[in-house]
């Protein structure tokens, strides 16, 4: 029988998950007007902030939403600074209870995961299949507008099979209603949630009913390997059957082909031999370059610098990055 979590609401509000939650979101925050304003009395703020959340009166504020581009549009929602810290308090106690109810495969949001661990792994696997010589295929699905897409009726079903704290529940509701489709982009919660509406569904189903051991999922973009195309068509019809009865999800795009093509995941092309950044990543990078450059914006360029070469550098990418002549003018 699956192990459901009584009596968390104390472990959530209590001082020490506050400081700690107040503490990770502070981080990088402390000149925003929202943290300014919250640690001037960050103690009764705490103090009244966990009230709240243990009897609750909770209600969280509105978000401020904007749209970000790169590299699709997105609708983001921030929320205030108050209701940043109580959703960290609540991922600190609920995110290693959900973290158990994931397979080993999916990447995304997960202590010791992440995008490079996946294109790791997945090269390995490559390494691993291919030394006999003989042909190896891959699958690839995306699915469309997931966070959107998520049924909350089926969600709760999933947070209830693993937590049975009615004041947890209620906090839980008073962020992500139980009504409605679709999750905010932005939140903490969202991420756990959206990892777990494809982790506790999705990925059992490849690996247990299907019997698939090849498999890699970051949030909804899934990579499959099989020794023939024929196998895995009949693997996408299964993925597409089931996350449509079941989850209400359907895919944007997907494609069959041999692994010499070279896989399209987590920002890279993957072969077992090297990988490569994927080309609308650099056409991206030239760009912002360009700009960044011509608009004398140093700074900007110093920090976009920074992050992307920390992706880049994943790949074999030398000769790209001595091409954009980094290090030959001002950054």
């Amino acid at each position: 029988m699956t192990k459901r979590y009584r009596n968390l609401i104390g472990q959530v509000t209590s001082p020490r998950t506050m400081d700690a939650a107040l503490r990770l979101t502070a981080a990088g925050k402390r000149l925003t007007p929202g943290y300014l304003e919250f640690k001037e009395y960050s103690p009764l703020n705490l103090g009244e902030l966990a009230r709240e959340m243990a009897d609750g009166r909770y209600v969280q504020g509105a978000p401020r939403e904007f749209h970000v581009f790169d590299p699709k549009k997105r609708l983001i929602s921030a929320l205030p600074f108050r209701d940043r810290v109580a959703q960290q308090a609540l991922c600190l106690v609920i995110g290693p209870i959900f973290e158990r109810a994931l397979l080993p495969r999916a990447f995304a949001c997960r202590p010791g995961k992440g995008t490079h661990a996946g294109v790791v792994q997945l090269q390995s696997e490559l390494r691993r299949e291919g030394r006999d010589g003989a042909p190896l295929y891959f699958l690839k699905t995306d699915f469309r507008s997931y966070f959107a897409s998520i049924e909350r009726k089926v969600l709760w079903r999933l947070i209830e099979a693993k937590i049975s704290c009615r004041a947890t529940l209620s906090l839980i509701e008073a962020m992500v209603p139980r009504e409605g489709t679709g999750l905010p982009i932005g939140s903490l919660t969202s991420q756990i949630f959206a990892n777990l509406y494809a982790g506790a569904t999705l990925d059992r189903h490849l690996q247990q009913a299907l019997g698939e051991r090849l498999w890699f999922r970051y949030m909804d973009d899934v990579v499959v390997l099989g020794r023939s195309a024929a196998h895995l068509r009949q693997v996408k019809e299964e993925i597409e059957t089931y996350a449509g009865r079941e989850l209400g999800l359907r895919f944007s795009k997907w494609q069959i082909a041999q692994v010499a093509r070279g896989i399209n995941f987590l920002g890279y092309r993957i072969w077992a031999s090297h990988k490569l950044l994927r080309k609308d990543s650099v056409t991206r990078a030239r760009r912002k370059i360009a700009a960044y450059r011509a608009a004398g914006d140093h700074e900007r360029l110093r920090k976009f610098l920074a992050a992307w070469l920390g992706h880049a550098r994943w790949a074999d990418s030398a000769n790209l990055i001595r091409s954009l002549d980094i290090y030959g003018r001002r950054a």
